[in-house]
């Protein structure tokens, strides 16, 4: 029953060694030949066991190794030790090599009698191409560190012997001058060290210039500047300065290394020369100043002048034609019965009488913007209430078109900005959306919010703008080439684009000829 039991445990053991696949392990007799052999073993070396059982280890080892009778001298280390270790060179079956750790163990009979070894191989090329790689970058980061360390006592002696060198805290306590420093600021080493450095503040850089300075160097990135210091009697002095933060582990400033160099002869010229042609400068700056402004006015006069006789001799022609027209027809129409065609040509009359007041609107809004006289009065507005209210009045310019406006609005409840010019800039787009579009196309409008942002969209799907003419969009008195047999001054985005930019926004617009355009206007929910 025993001899059963242990027959069963060797061949579970013998089962559970064949089963390992990345682990070599076999069985070697007393002259190193091979005697057993398991799935790690030819995984690795290659070899099936059929192949291998019965040759020597030798096979495993290089030609070096050979020549210094290496195999023997693993045996006989194992055999006077017991258990034997050693990492090298292995060859494969392919001839190729890996790098293997290797265990020997002696194995003994009850009566201490050598019966063999046990041989348990591991592939370790992977792990000694790592620690050879380390001990490269160890070597040469050693290499680099000296050179580093010779350099950098180099460069401390040439910056002390050229420069004005200081070394603070991060919370700017001096713990290092150089001799140069204590020189130029008249104070003795002892009298620095531990100090604030602001004992040489000179009080001539504003609060928001020392506060940028710290504010880079507190986020790790190096200042440079000018900077006007005051020495201990009483004297000052500039110095051109770079201040470069040593920053520890997790980015954060140690200390602040600030370099010098005294430009103190060179900003005393300056100011000399300033200080001499100031006046002057002044002077030729206010005259050329004031020509340029004169003569610009009187281009943009001239040019508006000539422009507007050229449009008031088209553009009035067509509605004062028709009010003399209605006007001598409605004397004629002077009975009940023709009452209707009086009231035809009345219409016809304040029709035409309107777009005469729209066109000197367009001249009057834009000399009031280009001198800059038009006032920005914000208040509260809210915008449901408004959107309606701009539809309504578009209500009888879209019903002689057979046209509808469409509201879209997922916008802020309220805004704060000027209330007419922002409804002068929604009646100049869906005047123009209706005024482009065919009888019986409809407009879009979206209000939307995004961020701070109050978005306003007018679409349509009129005639369009074509490409060649959208740089030009919104200069004064530009008209596209397809809108030339419709009325209008070309001045009505010029305005909408100036007061768009009075209420702190953007315009901009996408559009294709013959299938319409959008506008889309941005401001800020409150105008600061």
């Amino acid at each position: 029953m025993l001899d059963e039991k242990i027959h069963i445990d060797r061949e579970s053991y013998r089962l559970l060694v064949q089963s390992v696949e990345d682990c070599a392990i076999f069985m070697i007799d007393v002259s190193g030949h091979i005697i057993s052999w398991n799935k790690g073993a030819e995984n690795i070396k290659g070899y099936t066991a059929s192949e291998v059982i019965g040759k020597h280890i030798s096979i495993f080892y290089t030609p070096d190794e050979l020549e210094n009778d290496e195999p023997e001298r693993n045996l006989q280390l194992a055999r006077e030790l017991g258990q034997f270790e050693v990492e090298g060179l292995r060859v494969r079956k392919d001839g190729s090599k890996f790098w293997a750790s290797v265990v020997f163990t002696a194995l003994r009979d009850p009566q201490g009698k050598l019966v063999g070894f046990g041989k348990v191989t591991r592939d370790i090329t992977r792990r000694h191409k790592a620690e050879e790689e380390i001990k490269r970058l160890n070597a040469q980061l050693e290499n680099r560190l000296q050179k580093s360390q010779s350099e950098t006592s180099y460069y401390k002696y040439a910056i002390d012997e050229s420069s004005i060198v200081a070394i603070t805290d991060q919370k700017g306590v001096i713990k290092h001058v150089n001799e140069n420093f204590c020189k130029i600021s008249k104070y003795a080493p002892e009298e620095l060290m531990g100090q604030d450095h602001r004992i040489i503040n000179s009080g001539y850089h504003s609060k928001e210039f020392i506060r940028d300075l710290w504010v880079t160097i507190a986020n790790g990135r190096i200042w440079r500047g000018e900077l006007k210091n005051k020495a201990k009697d009483g004297s000052f002095y500039w110095v051109d300065t770079t201040i470069v933060p040593f920053l520890d582990e997790k980015s954060k400033p140690y200390q602040y290394l600030a370099i010098r160099s005294d430009i103190t002869q060179r900003k005393l010229a300056e100011e000399e020369i300033l200080q001499i042609n100031a006046d002057l400068e002044n002077k030729v700056t206010e005259r050329t100043l004031e020509l340029t402004e004169a003569l610009k006015r009187e281009q943009e006069l001239s040019e508006m002048k000539s422009r507007f006789v050229s449009l008031a001799s088209h553009e009035f022609r067509t509605p004062l034609s028709a009010i003399l027209s209605s006007i001598s027809l409605v004397d004629h129409y002077k009975t009940t019965e023709q009452e209707e065609k009086r009231k035809k040509h009345i219409d016809r009359i304040k029709a035409s009488v309107r777009n005469l007041t729209d066109i000197l609107d367009d001249f009057l809004s834009l000399d009031k913007l280009e001198q800059g006289k038009t006032e920005v009065i914000c208040q509260e507005i809210s915008l449901p209430e408004f959107i309606k209210d701009i539809v309504e009045e578009m209500e009888g310019m879209v019903r002689k078109k057979n046209q509808n406006i469409h509201v879209n609005f997922n916008g802020p409840g309220e805004v704060y900005q000027d209330k007419k010019i922002l409804r002068n800039i929604l009646l100049n787009l869906l005047s123009n959306a209706v005024k482009y579009s065919p009888e019986g196309k409809d407009i879009y409008v979206e209000v939307d919010e995004k961020g701070d942002q109050a978005i306003f969209s007018v679409r349509d799907e009129g005639i369009g703008i074509p490409e060649e003419a959208q740089k030009e969009l919104f200069g004064k008195f530009f008209r596209a080439s397809n809108a030339y047999a419709i009325q209008g001054t070309g001045l009505g985005l010029n305005i909408v684009k100036k007061y768009v930019e009075l209420l702190g926004g953007d315009i901009s617009f996408v559009s294709k000829e013959n299938e319409g355009s959008t506008f889309t206007v941005e401001i800020p929910k409150v105008n600061d």
